[in-house]
């Protein structure tokens, strides 16, 4: 399963670029301080707008006490999102700072199993936010930096192409 979506994620990012020469396009991977880790693809649909199809994955496991075991859980985010890039609105001094802010759609599944225990995977989603910046580190290579609501605090590299 998570082939198939990370091959689509690929695909999607690799052919919308191809498609409209003038158009760039990006893929990236990102970690969260809440051990969230990621990726994403990015195409550009004007100069100061674009679409991100992103993939997310947060587990966890413990332990219990008086030989009970562990215990795991797992949540999987599958989504999209429009960006819009402020630098034109905030004309900042250093052209290669990039702040945006954007809003999506994603689908969050979860799993838990423990000892003697695991439940069915329920299905939840709904409204994606998400605000940072990014800086060219080179012009094949951006940082990112932002905070969104499934992840919270997140840092990331992109590759343009």
């Amino acid at each position: 399963m998570y082939k198939i979506i990370t091959a689509s994620v690929l695909s999607t990012t690799l052919i919308a670029p191809a498609c409209a020469a003038d158009k760039a396009g990006n893929l990236g991977i990102n970690v969260s301080f809440d051990n969230a880790i990621g990726i994403q693809g990015e195409f550009n649909l004007q100069k100061y707008v674009s679409l991100q199809v992103f993939l997310k994955n947060y587990s966890r496991s413990y332990y219990y006490g008086n030989n009970s075991g562990y215990y795991n859980y797992s949540y999987t985010a599958l989504g999209v999102a429009g960006l819009y890039d402020f630098s034109k609105e905030l004309k900042l001094a250093d052209k290669k700072i990039h702040p945006y802010a954007g809003v999506g759609l994603n689908t969050v599944s979860s799993s838990f199993n423990g000892s003697g225990a695991t439940v069915a995977s329920p299905v939840d989603g709904g409204l994606y936010l998400t605000v940072g910046a990014r800086y060219e580190i080179t012009p094949e290579i951006d940082f990112d930096g932002n905070y969104n609501n499934f992840g919270g605090l997140t840092i990331g590299a992109n590759l343009k192409f």
